[in-house]
């Protein structure tokens, strides 16, 4: 199978947007034999995004928890395809912290991503896509599949907005234009964002915010003419 089979599989499944990447010198040491990494994204509903005022909504929260499902179940369909062919495949949760202190997953899915082309991290420290701007989730694979990757994205196009910065209710963004080198506490005061949706997390049983997605002008709803 070739990548472009693999990609529309995985479009079939339920996912928006599929990319892949070369990820050599960029995994932990276990798995540096996974070279090629795989960014799958399914985005989020306008609507319930756009009701993301002062803070997150029930709608949000069962929203969040049903779209990490669905790639979770998308990642694990991609690797069994992938070992079937005889390939070695892991699937990295769409939602897991293992290490608590530095509020860290197994590996960054944004990092996948941009390596994958398919956008840039925003001054919201979020994957920034061109078609649906932060209104995303995503997903991670890594495998030794021979996969065609696209080019990497090495720069923020965020430009001088800065309407995330100012909407942060825990004061946390500091304003900084994002660079391939630039690290996640250079973007962000992680605590501070923490604290916020830590205290969301009883409320909502999802550690959830929402805000700098919601006021983000890149995958805001637009109003459209003619039929579907």
């Amino acid at each position: 199978m070739d990548s472009e089979s693999l990609r529309k599989k995985i479009l079939g499944w339920g996912a928006s947007i599929v990319g892949f990447a070369d990820l050599e010198g960029s995994v932990p040491k276990r798995w540096e034999h996974l070279k090629a990494g795989m960014s799958i994204v399914v985005r989020l509903s306008n609507i319930i995004i756009d009701e993301i005022k002062n803070g997150p909504t029930l709608t949000y929260a069962y929203h969040y928890r049903t779209i990490n499902q669905l790639l979770d179940s998308i990642a694990i369909k991609t690797s069994n395809l992938i070992q079937s062919l005889g390939y070695k495949a892991l699937p990295i949760p769409a939602s897991q912290t293992v290490n608590e202190k530095k509020l860290e997953g197994l590996i960054s899915h944004k990092m996948v991503a941009t390596r994958a082309g398919l956008g840039w991290i925003g001054k919201n420290a979020l994957l920034i896509t061109p078609q649906y701007g932060p209104r995303i989730r995503l997903v991670s694979v890594l495998t030794n599949a021979p996969l065609r990757p696209l080019p990497p994205v090495s720069e923020s196009k965020c430009g001088r907005c800065f309407l995330c910065v100012k909407a942060c209710p825990a004061g946390a963004l500091k304003g900084r234009n994002w660079t391939v080198n630039t690290k996640r506490e250079d973007l962000m005061k992680v605590d501070l964002c923490h604290e916020v949706t830590k205290h969301n997390k009883k409320i909502f049983a999802e550690a959830i915010c929402g805000i700098c997605i919601s006021v983000c002008p890149i995958g805001k709803t637009r109003k459209l003419g003619g039929r579907v």
